[in-house]
């Protein structure tokens, strides 16, 4: 009987460790994704998490300059990623989406609609980038 219990222990903390919380390693790396736009032209985005919390959001329009909005990341419950950025030079706009990592993707869980419109923010991440 105590083996049986033990045994149903290990299971039911295995299966709670994959509900907790994410680990800054579970996070960190380069995240990228193509959006449309203002004037419907594709995007390039590539949004980079790096060690210690730190976020840089890059966007490319073709011939465009680089915009770089850059700010901090959190992970929280559910797995679960919280970005804040701010874009320089631009009276410090803040953007604050909360994301769901799953496997090696990104899904807005929360978005700013004024900026995004009906997009739907999904990034996936780059394989051999890290930071």
């Amino acid at each position: 009987m105590r083996v049986l219990v033990v045994g149903v222990a290990v299971v039911l903390a295995g299966c709670g460790a994959e509900r907790g919380m994410l680990q800054e390693a579970d996070v960190v790396g380069a995240y990228s994704a193509t959006f449309p736009g203002p004037s419907g032209a594709p995007r390039d985005f590539t949004l980079t998490l790096a060690p210690g919390n730190v976020a840089d959001l890059m966007s490319v329009s073709a011939p465009g300059v680089p915009v770089v909005e850059t700010g901090t990341w959190t992970v929280a419950p559910g797995h679960q990623v919280r970005v804040v950025l701010a874009r320089g030079g631009l009276g410090a706009v803040t953007t604050d989406v909360t994301f769901r990592l799953r496997q090696a993707r990104l899904t807005a869980a929360t978005e700013d609609s004024v900026r995004w419109g009906t997009t739907q923010l999904v990034f996936e991440r780059q394989v051999g980038k890290t930071n």
